[in-house]
């Protein structure tokens, strides 16, 4: 994973048995702390609370995660914790919640000593406080079995907290997302025309919009980071634009730089037609998204914030995302050609050749003629996704697994982005399929050699 995902580690546990029978804590602490060394060697983050056992504790606890901005909460039933006590606190949050269904002990035999039933019967803890959980609609996940290496599942115990854990940062970031929009959503397309507002308060993210009259970051590019710009981008891609259309291009690319860091945005979208000779866009940045999103910046087309701040999500999971779109069928092989109009993570492209910087020419409006960034994406395994909107302004996660075909970088389409991906089910049932989950003509790519099905369907639970 990207970055540790940040856990709230929270021990339930009741009072009654401190005040009856304070033998217990030794073990019980030890069992806490053991199962917490596990989780941070997971690559977790954590945030430990001390044993809560009444209402007041647990509040507290759940207002420190919520001063530190966890990812997800993780429970431990240390023994037997009364419902009533934690619920109103863990329903006051939206924080992903992940019960850890564990014991002290391996086994429990006819033989085992009777003082083990009090270490070893937090699974009725758990039943207890998930009853509530689901009579309130509160969202949870429950992991159980033994939480020890000498357990044979342990590992695949270990990969369900960690799945769950990477799937509740792609959430977090996603509720969290500052995304730029460069105009307005492109008129008449109306799969990802959702009002601002409403993805402010269905999933957190946040509009921030270009003030197109403003040439501030334009102005305030100068020639030697163009120059700059250029001496790195001429070691790294094959330079077939005209000097004066990189420079003029660039000029427009690295304002948007500007501005995504001075706004603090990790996502940005832009409309085509926005660009307009003789405003402070008189060209569309092109190369700039395939570049940012090789640096971790999402991006979608067309004034789609939703798939833009959805790339930027995975992209702290994930190590090779990109946008992309659906635009050909290829029935006779079985594939989709994907491509846009000049934005792809360039850090995707075919290993055995430099991606290509060349001048697009540019017929919408007046704006002048963009630099781009070519090459046809690798190949390899992959997950096609869409964030999709769904009835009640609610949305659903569509994934596909599938490979991306090897194309020739000298191919008849050398001229724009491209890819051939062959979904694992056949064509037209993957058609089909989409179109009846209302799948967005927006979408995103994550390459992986490595199954990624527990996280994707773990954030189908968080959506």
């Amino acid at each position: 994973m990207k970055r540790k995902p940040k856990v709230g580690f929270l021990p339930l546990y009741i009072l009654t048995y401190d005040e009856s029978t304070p033998f217990m804590r030794g073990t019980v602490d030890r069992h806490v702390r053991e199962v917490g060394e596990r989780l941070e060697a997971l690559g977790l983050d954590l945030v430990k609370a001390p044993i809560c056992r009444v209402r007041s504790e647990f509040e507290a606890a759940v207002s420190a995660f919520t001063e530190a901005d966890v990812d997800l909460i993780i429970t431990l039933h240390a023994a037997y914790s009364p419902s009533l006590e934690s619920i109103d606190a863990l329903c006051s949050v939206k924080i992903p919640l992940l019960m850890l269904d564990t014991t002290y002990n391996y086994e429990f035999k006819p033989y085992s000593y009777t003082e083990g039933m009090l270490y070893n019967h937090g699974i009725h803890g758990v039943m207890d406080l998930c009853n509530l959980l689901r009579r309130r609609g509160r969202q949870y996940e429950v992991v159980a079995g033994f939480f020890n290496e000498t357990n044979p599942d342990y590992a695949a115990l270990c990969r369900r907290v960690t799945d769950f854990a990477k799937a509740a940062v792609i959430r977090h970031t996603l509720a969290h997302a500052r995304v730029g929009i460069i105009g307005e959503p492109f008129e008449g397309m109306g799969d990802f025309r959702i009002p601002f507002d409403t993805l402010k308060e269905k999933i957190g993210l946040e509009v921030v919009p270009y003030d197109l009259r403003d040439d501030t970051y334009l102005n305030a590019v100068t020639q030697a980071e163009i120059d700059a710009e250029y001496a790195d981008n001429a070691g790294r891609f094959e330079m077939a634009v005209p000097r004066e259309v990189y420079d003029f291009s660039t000029r427009v690319s690295l304002a948007v730089r500007k501005w995504l860091a001075d706004r603090s945005l990790n996502a940005f979208s832009m409309n085509f037609k926005a660009a307009e000779t003789g405003t402070s866009f008189p060209t569309m940045p092109f190369a700039e998204a395939s570049l940012a999103m090789e640096r971790g910046i999402g991006y979608a087309g067309e004034g789609d914030v939703l798939t833009a701040a959805f790339v930027a999500s995975l992209m702290e999971v994930f190590d090779a995302v990109s946008f992309t779109e659906i635009f050909c069928p290829d029935w006779k092989d079985g594939t989709l050609f994907l491509s846009h109009m000049g934005e792809y993570n360039v850090g995707l492209s075919v290993p055995e050749a430099k991606p290509v910087m060349r001048e697009k020419e540019f017929s919408f409006g007046n704006a002048a003629n963009p630099a781009i960034l070519l090459s046809p994406f690798r190949p390899g395994k992959v997950t096609f996704l869409s964030l999709n909107p769904s009835p009640d302004d609610s949305f659903e996660l569509f994934t596909e697994t599938g490979s991306m075909l090897y194309t020739p970088r000298d191919n008849k389409q050398n001229d724009i982005v491209s890819g051939w991906f062959r979904p694992d089910q056949p064509l037209p049932e993957f058609l089909e399929t989409y179109s009846r989950a209302g799948g967005m003509h927006h979408a995103a790519l994550i390459y992986s050699d490595t199954d990624i099905s527990g996280v994707l369907n773990a954030l189908k639970t968080l959506l």
